[in-house]
């Protein structure tokens, strides 16, 4: 089967799972008697996006539906004939009909459609039987009666499942012949004319009366059996090219944002690389790797600070190379040491140091910005000898 996909090959273009469905304007289902009556009879839609098991099921529930409609109303309608036959039971059989109906809408509303066809298939056999043994007398209008029995074919391959259709026909073909041999009574008329009566020249017609009946539920089965198969057949292999044209729609977005995202990561990886350690991978939950772009901007937070308390700790320890010589410096000329500030980690112990050396009290406690991050510039004003040598 070639499938036709809407706007050439879907890796390549843009479109919508949804194309593929003709879809009905909100407004109308609403205003649709049939769907006010799908939403009182029948399983809610699933939607587009549920299983083949689950859209089928909604789909046959949705035909029961229907037909149980249709059945109420044949039955409402074929009131004032059964009223009109001889057969009193003709009347029972129709009226009984419809409380099955009924139980299996309610059946049908609970999400048991295959308990509901098969529910409505053996009351309608169980109703036929029962008008055929009570057609009394047993004559040639009552042997048309066997023909309605395609009607529980037909009810079992919609509602069942295809293959029910063979084992009805069966039990239809069974009834048949057994109610052509042995029922009775029977008008002579119609004894003669199924057995022949060599003294008026009647010859026997049962072979062709039993065939005609015979051939229909033989040919009712095997067109039903074929044609629902092949309805059935067909939409499963529609579903499966709608499942597949997802799937590619889905992998091609996928790709798209694979893509994307390798983009935008290779480029944070650029722009580390030339010294930009501010840069970040701009992914958001939306992109199928914004796991990883999050666990590099993570790496490259911990690099921006080891970075920078490696720049920090270089100026420290040259603030502490030029501080000890300028102390051995003072040391060797017997003189005061005069220590300058580094705008390092090491200013608040030059502080105490100067305060002591000049008899100024050093402070107790150096003073910082709770905001200020390594190798800001400390307060100077937390630094009374400092101050005091400015004055």
């Amino acid at each position: 089967m070639n499938n036709v996909f809407p706007g050439g090959d879907p890796p390549n273009q843009g479109w919508s799972i949804n194309q593929l469905v003709e879809e009905q304007p909100t407004s109308k289902k609403k205003s649709n008697p049939l769907q006010w009556w799908y939403n009182l009879t029948a399983i809610p839609d699933p939607g587009d996006d549920a299983s083949f098991v689950r859209r089928e099921t909604a789909r046959k529930s949705r035909f029961l539906s229907v037909i149980v409609g249709c059945l109420l109303i044949s039955f409402v309608a074929f009131i004032p004939g059964c009223l009109a036959l001889p057969n009193r039971f003709v009347t029972f059989a129709d009226l009984g009909m419809m409380p099955f109906c009924v139980i299996a809408l309610i059946l049908n509303r609970a999400k048991k459609p295959t308990m509901a066809g098969i529910l409505l298939t053996v009351a309608f056999e169980a109703a036929l039987v029962m008008v055929i043994l009570t057609s009394i007398p047993f004559d040639e209008p009552s042997l048309q009666q066997y023909e309605l029995f395609v009607f529980g074919e037909l009810l079992a391959v919609s509602l069942i499942t295809p293959s029910s259709v063979f084992g009805v026909a069966v039990f239809n073909i069974a009834f048949i012949t057994w109610s052509l041999l042995y029922q009775e009574p029977k008008l002579p008329s119609l004894t003669y004319y199924l057995w022949g009566n060599p003294a008026l020249h009647i010859q026997a017609q049962f072979a062709p009366i039993w065939v005609r009946p015979i051939a229909v539920q033989f040919l009712v089965a095997g067109v039903t059996f074929l044609w629902v198969r092949g309805a059935t057949n067909a939409i499963a292999r529609a579903n499966k090219a709608e499942l597949i044209a997802k799937l590619e729609h889905e992998i091609t977005e996928q790709k798209q944002g694979l893509e994307e995202g390798i983009r935008q990561i290779l480029q944070t990886h650029v722009e580390v690389a030339n010294g930009n350690l501010n840069a970040r991978a701009p992914l958001t939950q939306d992109n199928v790797l914004w796991q990883i772009a999050r666990a590099l901007n993570t790496l490259l937070v911990r690099l921006q600070r080891a970075t920078q308390a490696q720049r920090e700790l270089q100026r420290v320890e040259q603030a502490v190379s030029r501080t000890v010589q300028a102390v051995q410096q003072a040391e060797q000329m017997n003189q005061k040491p005069r220590l300058a500030f580094t705008q390092t980690e090491i200013d608040p112990l030059i502080v105490a140091l100067q305060g002591q050396t000049i008899d100024y009290a050093p402070p107790s406690i150096v003073q910082r910005s709770p905001n200020a991050s390594p190798g800001m510039q400390p307060d100077m004003n937390a630094f009374p000898a400092y101050r005091t040598r400015q004055q």
